[in-house]
């Protein structure tokens, strides 16, 4: 068998094996391409049904409300500063050092809105975990813009400067 496979080996010559190589690698190309196609067609089927089932979930949530209704769903003014110390408590539980932070408040047909621009000072999980938590704990919170920086590229703290909106029903 060992001769066999040698004279094979010098009729074929290195060029020879290479074309068998390449041969074998297209036949495990052409069942892996199978098999991929397969696994695509059952995903794509997968994805159809998935897309069925929030069909009707989505058009639920596409029902307007009116501003009233939504107005109305909003806090009143009278809960803004517990709701101020809410957020700020909550980036001292999650460890995040801050400086200053400044408000400012602004009213409008019956809204207020409570700018609030929070620098704060932490790894950027916590800072992500704040964010999460914040508009989790508060659905009248918005996170209108977020600046990151980094001291040096091997800095493990970011400094981050949040800037929020509280949203409520103004006094009347």
């Amino acid at each position: 068998m060992n001769r066999r496979w040698q004279r094979l080996l010098r009729a074929l010559g290195w060029p020879g094996l290479a074309g068998v190589a390449a041969l074998v690698l297209a036949a495990a190309a052409l069942l892996l391409g199978q098999r991929w196609d397969a696994q695509a067609v059952a995903l794509q089927a997968e994805a159809r049904q998935l897309r069925a089932r929030a069909a009707p979930m989505v058009a639920a949530a596409a029902v307007p409300i009116s501003v009233q209704q939504w107005q109305a769903a909003l806090p009143p003014a009278t809960e803004r500063q517990q709701r101020l110390a809410d957020l700020l408590e909550l980036s001292i539980r999650l460890d995040l050092n801050g400086a200053r932070t400044e408000h400012r408040l602004s009213t409008s047909e019956g809204l207020e809105r409570l700018r609030v621009t929070m620098p704060v000072t932490g790894s950027y999980a916590q800072v992500r975990r704040f964010i999460g938590a914040a508009l989790e704990h508060d659905p009248a919170l918005s996170l209108d813009s977020i600046k990151l920086r980094r001291v040096s590229p091997m800095a493990a703290e970011v400094d981050a400067e949040l800037q929020w909106s509280l949203h409520g029903r103004a006094a009347p």
